[in-house]
């Protein structure tokens, strides 16, 4: 399965596409927040650079099964985000989400369930002056 379906399969994927007028490219995009947690959900938020079109995508992972993350960062900018299948390490189907590094935080993470959300407006904890 392509990443473009994985996406379109995504709960709350539709608002998204219509916010921007297609899934959004996440070159430049900056990573304002993670939040992990192991009993309950946990949440990436992404600010992609559309100054005509300013919001965050919420990525909000259920059972994370594995991560890698790296370089942390005051700000934390990606040259990419893919999503796609995945057998984890348990052997488990599991929804791999990448950030390709740019500068600061890069890795993945697995989780049995992934959806997306849509919070229109500028981020008021972005460090960038877009």
């Amino acid at each position: 399965m392509t990443s473009n379906d994985m996406i379109a399969k995504l709960d709350g994927s539709d608002a998204v596409d219509q916010w921007f007028a297609g899934w959004p490219s996440f070159h430049d995009a900056e990573i304002v927040s993670l939040n992990l947690t192991r009993a309950r959900e946990s949440t990436l938020r992404v600010y992609p650079y559309y100054p005509e079109k300013p919001a965050i995508v919420e990525f909000i992972f259920e059972e994370i099964t594995d991560l890698e993350l790296a370089d942390f960062s005051g700000q934390n900018v990606i040259s990419s985000l893919t999503i796609e299948a995945v057998t984890d390490q348990t052997e488990k189907k599991a929804i791999r989400l990448t950030l390709s590094p740019c500068y600061g935080l890069a890795g993945r993470i697995d989780a049995t369930r992934l959806r997306v959300a849509l919070v229109p407006g500028k981020s008021p904890d972005s460090v960038s002056s877009w």
